[in-house]
């Protein structure tokens, strides 16, 4: 498989809200305790700190959200603002993890538009919390973003996916265990039980598909298989991703995903295959073969992140067919 290799896991900060009143009483009298996570609001009062400091500065606001993963790096020219690297810009302290720039900056496109450009993002297997995991996705939405595009490096579950491969996302399958919509988010922020028939933009997905053919890039399409991970697969667990309709496996993207949807952002998600999944060819799986593959790949990673940046489909405003639009408060 591939996202990124294991890293000691740190306890996730957990802060305390001021409604915990412990719920009702029982039968007894006694107070009964409320339910882990009940009250998680998806540290609601942490985004909007960091959206009015945002304000406050002057920065750009983001037309849309890039997040890239495992050794892909592209160059999009001198930020706006920025680089920040994570344990300076989030309210809470991740560790950094080999291959990812671990950095937040904004850049912009030759039309003017605005990008928050995440370098490598944050697991759940680092210790994250789901909302944590999505911080920046929910920030760029309340900052105005109308779309979310994320790269990550995965595993192949096909043969004709070979590594090196380049796979935009057309569904995933969520076997992480985890939601980021768990407990009490916002009301603001969309619907409790959000609709993800299109969690995968199919527009956006042509479209990415078109850009690369024009460039000589062939894009294929395929399920994501999002695992908690730090470990990789056994073979026996990509037989069974395989007979569930997966193409991909990777331990990213679907919390984001998820997050993005449900506060009404267009999502165009992608894979660069960096190995086959274990059991496939019999080669033992390593974290320095995925970042090796992603520095190969750059190249063609980068001309098509690139034209689409400048195609206008990119920046048309989501419609309300399947999730809720995020609107900037003032």
């Amino acid at each position: 498989m591939s996202e990124d290799s294991r890293i000691p896991a740190r306890p996730a900060e957990h802060l305390p809200h001021a409604h915990d009143d412990g719920g009702s009483g029982s039968s007894h009298g006694a107070q009964r305790p409320p339910l882990p996570h009940a009250h998680d609001d998806g540290l609601a009062a942490e985004i909007e700190a960091r959206r009015r400091r945002w304000l406050d500065a002057g920065w750009p606001a983001p037309d849309a959200v890039l997040i890239t993963g495992s050794g892909i790096e592209v160059d999009l020219g001198s930020p706006v603002a920025g680089p920040w690297p994570f344990a300076e810009f989030l309210p809470f302290h991740p560790e950094p993890i080999q291959g990812h720039a671990g950095t937040v900056e904004v850049a912009a496109t030759a039309a003017g538009r605005h990008l928050l450009v995440s370098r490598g993002r944050l697991h759940l297997y680092q210790g994250c919390t789901p909302a944590e995991v999505v911080f920046l996705v929910r920030l760029g939405a309340l900052l105005g973003a109308g779309a979310l595009v994320v790269g990550n490096a995965a595993g192949s579950l096909r043969r004709d996916l070979p590594e090196g491969s380049i796979v935009a996302i057309s569904d995933h399958l969520n076997l992480t265990g985890h939601n980021p919509l768990r407990g009490q988010p916002p009301a603001a922020w969309g619907p409790q039980f959000p609709d993800l028939c299109d969690a995968y933009d199919a527009d956006l997905r042509r479209r990415l598909v078109d850009i690369g053919r024009e460039a000589g890039i062939r894009v294929h399409e395929g399920v994501y298989v999002g695992l908690l991970g730090p470990s990789y697969e056994t073979p026996a667990e990509i037989r069974a991703y395989r007979a569930l309709g997966g193409d991909l496996v990777g331990m990213s993207t679907v919390q984001e995903v998820i997050a993005a949807r449900h506060m009404g952002l267009r999502v165009l998600g992608f894979s660069l295959v960096t190995n086959m999944a274990a059991g496939m060819e019999g080669a033992h799986l390593d974290h320095e073969d995925v970042l090796r593959v992603g520095a190969g790949a750059a190249g063609q990673v980068a001309r098509l992140l690139r034209g689409l940046l400048d195609d206008e489909e990119l920046w048309r405003r989501p419609s309300s067919s399947c999730g809720s639009p995020a609107s900037p408060a003032a």
